[in-house]
């Protein structure tokens, strides 16, 4: 039997010293290093020790590099051997300010590299900062224990993200910092990912401004103050009339009675929130959180948008919908047309209505791919090829159909016309991320251009297939043929020309009034006890109903008009 080892006592202090400081890197901050953490900062330390993965959205000046420069310094102090990594969009932003205050905070302490963001005792005990232009770097290492760092991580490429997952084994330890200004990066996504636990530090909440509001010194030198704070209410926030806030509002001074509605700008930098509105992405926190709100089922045609697989890795996904309530979503990998085809066909015989026709549940089909061997797939069905390049309905505003769907889906998403809460947890995260990545800019025109589906791609790491099959489901409605409509009927005021208050126009799938519905037709005015036997199909709007029957319609005392529902007969609802 081997000898027992036998330690000293001030060994066995030393090793319960080092043991302590393992545990806190906070403990490790206050006595070795000699820097002081605020509560917030304490917390994100807390939350390293206990999540392998902390994604901190915070405000400007609240010591977020402070932060990570400790947390560098504690892990390669604390673990050897150990490899850590850090990394930043830009050179300067890993040189001059992480690695910088990295070596600000080492005092003489040994590892450092003269003329490099790097320290070292050993082949496998390391740290070492990485500009982030690709995520080679990050390539191949595999060691039991490292820590990544991602400071600024809103602008760090989805490669790299990619990259640093591929080494979340062993003891592996990830934090990512950042102003949370851009909901289309992958930060915006891993925020959304249930393996990250997030935290949010807003300036209000800094000692600075406690301190100063109570007419005492500064806590924190060099960080957020009073002054900043009460600047950007005034640049970046819109007051309030009385009665009108909602629970995202700040009321400033605290317990003043004063509202400010945060913009964009605010909500990021200064309460370190992702913004509800206002950036360079299609969709909106405010939007999606619109979307997620039920409403009833209404009783209107079932339509079905498909958006078909054009490459290996991507996805063919299907939404069902009826009226603005999305009622199922599906998505595969490597499916053929074929396959697509049928399984359409499938879900129309399985969300049909009682007394509806599968053969005439409405498929919009992208095809301007492979999608087009679905679309021929389905004579005798209503399979509608649908092009993202065509031509838009609002020629003035969006160069090609693609980017004005986009737009529209997610206008109705903010109207509450669209109700994606029936769908499972796991197809509401999918969709929400997609939703929120597509980027657009103003053309030369000033059209607003919604991105390249592989540009998307390219950051999201998978091709936005399953909003795109929502958007198909929601924005196309069939054509209306009213070439049998006789002169009579196409020679009368416009639906909007008419004087609303004596015509009243209501959809029977939502009950809306004519600001809802589209303007395909003209209808003669009717004299008072006069009845129009004529059927004219309308498209509405709200409830997006795909074949509205107007008539049999009869004018009551005083001219007003109803509309109908198919197969009445008295013009009563």
């Amino acid at each position: 039997m081997p000898p027992t080892e036998v330690i000293t006592p001030r060994q066995a202090r030393e090793i319960l010293a080092l043991r302590k400081l393992q545990q806190s890197p906070w403990l490790y901050a206050q006595e070795i290093l000699g820097v002081y953490w605020w509560q917030s900062q304490r917390d994100i330390a807390a939350a390293m020790m206990q999540h392998r993965r902390v994604l901190v959205k915070a405000s400007h000046s609240v010591g977020k590099t402070h932060l990570a420069a400790g947390i560098v310094n504690w892990h390669y102090d604390m673990y050897d051997p150990s490899e850590t990594l850090t990394t930043a969009p830009t050179k300067q932003q890993v040189i001059d300010a992480l690695w910088k205050e990295i070596r600000r905070q080492r005092m003489g302490r040994p590892g450092l590299q003269p003329k490099e963001p790097r320290m070292e005792s050993s082949a496998d005990h390391y740290a070492v900062g990485y500009t982030a232009d690709s995520g080679g770097a990050f390539q191949g290492r595999h060691s039991e224990r490292i820590l990544i760092v991602f400071d600024e991580c809103v602008d760090v490429g989805g490669e790299y993200w990619e990259a640093a997952e591929g080494m979340m084994t062993g003891e592996s330890r990830w934090l990512a910092i950042c102003n949370p200004t851009d909901t289309s990066s992958p930060a915006y996504a891993a925020s959304l990912d249930d393996q990250w636990h997030c935290i949010t530090v807003s300036a209000l909440d800094h000692p600075n401004i406690a301190a100063e509001l109570a007419g005492e010194p500064l806590v924190v030198r060099d960080a957020v103050n009073l002054e900043w704070v009460e600047g950007r209410v005034e640049a970046w926030c819109n007051p309030l009339a009385g009665g009108d806030a909602l629970p995202t509002d700040l009321e400033w001074p605290p317990n003043s009675g004063n509202w400010y509605r945060p913009g964009p700008e605010f909500e990021s930098r200064v309460l370190g929130r992702w913004p509800t509105s206002g950036s360079d992405s299609v969709w909106s926190e405010a939007a999606w959180n619109a979307a997620c709100i039920q409403q009833p089922i209404p009783q209107v045609a079932t339509v079905i948008g498909c958006d078909v697989a054009r490459f290996g890795d991507d996805y063919t996904s299907i939404v069902v919908r009826r009226g603005p309530c999305v009622l199922h979503h599906e998505t595969h990998n490597g499916w053929s047309t074929g396959q697509t085809a049928g399984r359409l066909k499938e879900l129309c015989r399985q969300w049909k209505q009682p007394g509806e026709d599968p053969r005439g549940i409405d498929c919009y089909i992208d095809d301007d791919g492979v999608g087009g061997g679905v679309t021929d797939a389905g004579t005798g069905w209503k399979f509608h090829g649908c092009s993202g390049s065509g031509r838009p309905n609002d020629v003035e505003k969006y160069p090609n159909r693609r980017s004005e769907v986009w737009f529209v889906v997610a206008q109705r998403a903010v109207a509450r016309e669209l109700d994606v809460s029936r769908l499972s947890k796991a197809s509401q995260e999918l969709l929400r991320k997609q939703a929120m990545a597509p980027r657009w800019k103003l053309d030369g025109p000033g059209r607003r251009v919604v991105e390249r589906k592989d540009e998307t791609k390219k950051r999201l790491k998978r091709s936005p297939d399953d909003m795109d099959a929502l958007n198909l489901s929601m924005a196309h409605a069939p054509s209306v043929d009213l070439g049998w409509l006789d002169a009579a009927a196409v020679e009368g005021p416009l639906i909007s020309d008419m004087d609303p208050d004596i015509v009243n126009w209501l959809c029977p799938g939502c009950g809306q009034d004519p600001h809802g519905m589209t303007e395909v037709a003209r209808y003669d005015r009717m004299e008072n006890g006069t009845e129009l036997a004529r059927n004219a199909p309308i498209h509405c709007d709200v409830c997006l109903c795909a074949s509205v029957i107007l008539g049999p319609n009869r004018c009551s005392v005083g001219g007003w008009y109803r509309l109908a529902g198919e197969g009445d007969s008295d013009g009563s609802l």
